[in-house]
């Protein structure tokens, strides 16, 4: 800093902001407490708590349950604090290529009503392995219109709604929250937090699948808190999200964790995001599906061929009975996410990388291949310690991530001291 330059102190609005959250920190998570416990735990003036403890109780956050016990020592018994969870609350929601699902969070995070249906997609297929594209106006007015009815049908009001966290299957810019690109629902530059703000009446912010499921199995399920996470997100299609130190890496454009888009020498398959040999064409429910068929258009015996038509699950129960084709195009996914997983170990470096998406669900069949396979290609320093899971949430981990990343975003979140 140069001599003639003014000196600046720390912004007034943020350490009333770190200190309103840490305040409402203990409120949340140790309560009951009084106002001079609080004090004692943040080393706050007992002026300041009570400032805020008056303003958090006038906007509903925060209530008084009534005198807590005397101190041995006399005087007035304190006035007990405690959370009001129903205070506010925070819509979910996760848009896939297929179905959507939408679930409503309370303040803190506990779900009180969800709602799911499908995609909405007009007749007729354009895309290369699904429907026809998803129409974003459509598909979004009937996210507002369910997130709606779900919160009325709870006996809440639609005031109330203090965040929405929207999850999707493709390119993201969080700072914008425009849908960049999602191949397999069709869109490409959808303003999507502009559209929902507008019919939910509240900020909206944007993330894929990959950094939703990344956060929610590190609070909740598989990944225990560790911090440094890498989830592989593989189902329809490939993606990855990436966590450092319990943060949400989003990268300069918001685009970070496109790795199933990232092309591999050699293979000339068309992916639906317009390029060539892109590692999802060989690395995703789809390609379960494509190779299957080329096996059985070549001759190959299996007991596929007595289907009409067949999916990725098709082709999962196939090798679990022991279809030999079918479990060798199983095999052969999993070793292509693991050479995804060992690119996510020597790029990031992290304590654990959880398995998610659809194709989790597969089991030993797919992460036997994928585990051996990372092995083989990670550098050994970052692979020394490293552990490949599989998603305990399963299905509910893009939702469930969709609720805490709009929680960290709320006004009553501590997001100042924990932001995603």
């Amino acid at each position: 800093m140069r001599s003639d330059e003014p000196r600046r102190g720390a912004d007034h609005n943020v350490m009333r902001e770190v200190n309103r959250s840490l305040v409402l920190a203990l409120v949340k998570e140790g309560g009951p407490v009084s106002r001079a416990s609080i004090a004692r735990s943040t080393t706050l003036a007992k002026p300041t708590v009570s400032a805020i403890v008056d303003e958090l109780i006038a906007e509903g956050l925060v209530r008084e349950i009534g005198p807590g016990s005397t101190a041995v020592s006399g005087g007035r018994p304190p006035i007990l604090l405690e959370f009001n969870a129903r205070s506010q609350l925070v819509v979910g929601v996760h848009i896939g290529a297929r179905r959507t699902t939408i679930a409503i969070g309370d303040a803190a995070g506990e779900e009180v009503a969800r709602r799911e249906f499908p995609t909405p997609r007009p007749t007729g297929g354009t895309l290369r392995d699904g429907p026809a594209p998803a129409d974003p106006a459509v598909v979004l007015g009937r996210v507002a219109s369910e997130a709606r009815a779900a919160i009325a049908g709870a006996g809440l009001p639609a005031a109330k709604i203090a965040a929405v966290g929207a999850v999707l299957p493709g390119l993201t810019d969080f700072h914008t929250g425009v849908c960049l690109l999602a191949p397999n629902l069709g869109w490409r530059d959808v303003p999507v937090r502009e559209i929902l703000a507008a019919g939910l009446d509240a900020p909206v912010y944007v993330h894929n699948a990959g950094q939703a499921a990344a956060v929610a199995e590190n609070l909740e399920g598989a990944g225990e808190r560790v911090g440094d996470l890498a989830l592989l997100y593989a189902g329809t299609g490939l993606s990855a999200g990436v966590l450092s130190d319990g943060r949400v890496f989003h990268g300069v454009g918001g685009t970070a964790g496109e790795i199933g888009h990232n092309a591999v020498p050699g293979l000339d398959e068309p992916c639906n995001c317009g390029n060539i040999g892109c590692l999802e064409t060989v690395a995703s429910g789809p390609a379960i599906v494509r190779a299957a068929r080329r096996a059985l258009a070549a001759g190959e015996r299996s007991t596929l061929a007595e289907l009409d038509g067949f999916d990725a699950r098709d082709v999962t129960a196939a090798a679990q009975a022991g279809d030999a084709v079918a479990g060798r195009v199983i095999a052969a996914v999993g070793e292509h996410l693991g050479l995804a997983a060992s690119w996510l170990i020597n790029a990031y470096n992290p304590a654990l990388v959880v398995v998610g998406g659809g194709l989790a669900a597969i089991g030993d069949l797919l992460l036997e291949p994928l585990r051996a396979a990372a092995a083989r290609h990670a550098l050994a320093p970052a692979l020394r310690g490293v552990e490949i899971r599989a998603s305990v949430l399963g299905p509910d981990a893009e939702v469930r991530g969709a609720v805490l990343l709009a929680l960290q975003h709320s006004e009553t979140y501590y997001r100042v001291v924990f932001r995603a």
